[in-house]
């Protein structure tokens, strides 16, 4: 029995000594959320006063669930050009009521480019708007997407 009580002792120390080492191991080897590749190419190419709106996602369309969206605005000689506060909204039309998809447009360290994330929840057409409001005035552009 003398024996017996010392590890009975010794398990639970045991047990949460290697309860600790396994989440410091996953903690350490955690690298964070996947990082998702943008195109390339542009999904869509709008003309919105006097600049061009690129907008990039990974693949050539929108999903259903899980985007990740680039916008980037370029003045006539292709540079990128700052517009100040930039949103961007879908809205799906259907009988009866209207669905909406908006992100919070976030500027990246590149001014002229800007970052959201979409999760509109159907596939269709849906009609999106592009706006912007800063030091090269207030804007807005509506254009239909097609979401997969």
């Amino acid at each position: 029995m003398r024996i017996l009580l010392p590890l009975l002792y010794a398990l639970p120390v045991l047990f949460v000594l290697g309860l600790c080492g396994y989440m410091a191991y996953n903690h350490l080897s955690h690298r964070g959320p996947p990082v998702r590749k943008i195109s390339a190419a542009p999904f869509a190419t709008i003309k919105i006063h006097g600049l061009e709106a690129r907008l990039f996602t990974q693949g050539n369309a929108l999903r259903a669930a899980g985007n990740d969206l680039f916008i980037e605005f370029r003045d006539e000689q292709g540079k990128l050009a700052e517009v100040g506060e930039v949103s961007f909204m879908l809205a799906l039309q259907m009988p009866g009521s209207i669905m909406h998809s908006i992100g919070k447009v976030m500027r990246t360290a590149t001014p002229g480019q800007y970052r959201t994330t979409l999760d509109p929840g159907l596939a269709g057409e849906w009609t999106a708007t592009l706006s912007y409001s800063g030091p090269r005035g207030q804007a807005e552009a509506g254009f239909s997407v097609k979401v997969m």
